[in-house]
């Protein structure tokens, strides 16, 4: 139960984290907010460390013994959030979110295959509803957009 908790509490807050460096990158460039981003997270990581760690962690012979591909979270994860800055702005916050859940979701399958042997077709299905999903609500949006602009055409005209 712990789990789905944290789990929800883990995407309120990713969406929170998206759209505050989404305003950080429209403030301040795409680059800077996410240097921002990682400034901050690397002063909370230092403290964090020093408070639960034994200080080990920060000398050069530590950081050498670490595996390249653990460091390879934090150069995905810059660039993930340069694109999530890019992408937010020009498709919104729920539709980037959804394709965000939709990458992870594909990425997922294909770990678990890669790693667990496991696979389930019906996986697949539920990643396509959730496409439809917001080719729908793309829909929408454009004709409420095309809506709205039509309205504002005519009331400038009266």
């Amino acid at each position: 139960m712990m789990f789905y908790v944290v789990a929800i509490a883990n995407g309120f807050l990713n969406t929170i984290n998206k759209m505050v460096n989404v305003k950080a990158g429209e403030c301040l460039g795409t680059a800077r907010g996410a240097l921002i981003n990682y400034i901050e997270a690397t002063l909370i990581a230092f403290c964090f460390v020093y408070i639960t760690g034994k200080g080990g962690e920060f000398s050069l012979a530590h950081v050498r013994e670490v595996p390249f591909l653990y460091y390879m979270g934090s150069i995905c994860g810059l660039i993930a959030m340069i694109f999530l800055i890019i992408g937010t702005v020009k498709a919104g916050a729920m539709t980037s979110t959804v394709l965000m859940l939709f990458g992870q979701l594909s990425t997922s399958i294909a770990l678990d295959y890669v790693f667990f042997g496991t696979f389930r077709p019906i996986q697949i299905l539920g990643i396509f509803l959730i496409l439809l999903g917001i080719a729908w609500k793309e829909k929408i949006r454009e004709k409420e957009f095309k809506e709205a602009v039509l309205n504002r055409e005519e009331e400038e005209t009266e």
